[in-house]
């Protein structure tokens, strides 16, 4: 009997934040009220309002926001314990954050973080129809000809069905409280909205350091080895 053996997955962790509705509530305003101090230049096009773009790329440094934080942080290490490593040999730091507003008819284009380690995405409101994340690959372990699992083959009738094995682009749909945290290299975007609800996301960049570089050649040795040039 023949059968398929799938290898080498892409594992995105999931997992939920619930905040007190009257933190939440704070959040909320705070975010809305950074995005209306850049009204003039707050959405073009189809584009969401990105706050890394816009002077807010740094939300961990708010007093504000050090709860979610440290509720982002412990998110963080469940991954690692979840993909198997050991948190004791790592530090972590976050990098930048930022939240999104996305509002009818907008997205978020397909990109990455190639400057970073880990990336996660939060979803602090999230009305239905507002749209998933979606996950694409450009070099999907079983696309044996270039350019086969692009949706203008299945157009085309190429591709009979769908699925993980012959598709480079998988949408999932969070619901309000769900953060999801993956590799910084994974390209994704998101869905345009189909809500008349604004949709709020918090992603963060993280940096992995490890504590004691002795014996690996590979991975970030620890910041405190390093040395600057004018020193």
């Amino acid at each position: 009997m023949n059968k398929l053996i799938s290898i080498f997955p892409l594992s995105i962790f999931k997992d939920s934040i619930a905040l007190p509705e009257d933190y939440k509530q704070q959040l909320i305003r705070a975010i809305f009220e950074m995005e209306a101090e850049t009204a003039e230049a707050a959405h073009a096009g189809d584009e969401a309002w990105l706050g890394d773009t816009r002077g807010f790329a740094f939300l961990f440094q708010k007093p504000l926001f050090e709860e979610l934080y440290r509720r982002i942080a412990e998110t963080i290490r469940a991954y690692i314990e979840a993909l198997g490593l050991n948190n004791e040999l790592l530090d972590f730091y976050f990098q930048r954050s930022w939240a999104t507003i996305t509002r009818k008819g907008e997205k978020i284009h397909e990109h990455c973080h190639a400057q970073s380690n880990l990336s996660c995405s939060y979803y602090l409101r999230k009305p239905p129809h507002s749209g998933g994340i979606q996950f694409t690959t450009q070099n999907h372990p079983n696309e044996f000809a270039t350019g086969m699992f692009s949706s203008a083959k299945t157009d085309l009738g190429l591709i009979q069905q769908q699925g993980v094995h012959t598709c480079n682009a998988v949408v999932v749909e969070p619901a309000e409280g769900d953060i999801f945290v993956f590799p910084s290299k994974s390209l994704h975007g998101t869905v345009p909205s189909e809500s008349g609800d604004a949709r709020i996301s918090i992603s963060a960049d993280i940096t992995t350091m490890l504590r004691d570089s002795y014996g690996h050649e590979t991975m970030m040795p620890h910041f405190s080895n390093w040395r600057r040039f004018d020193e």
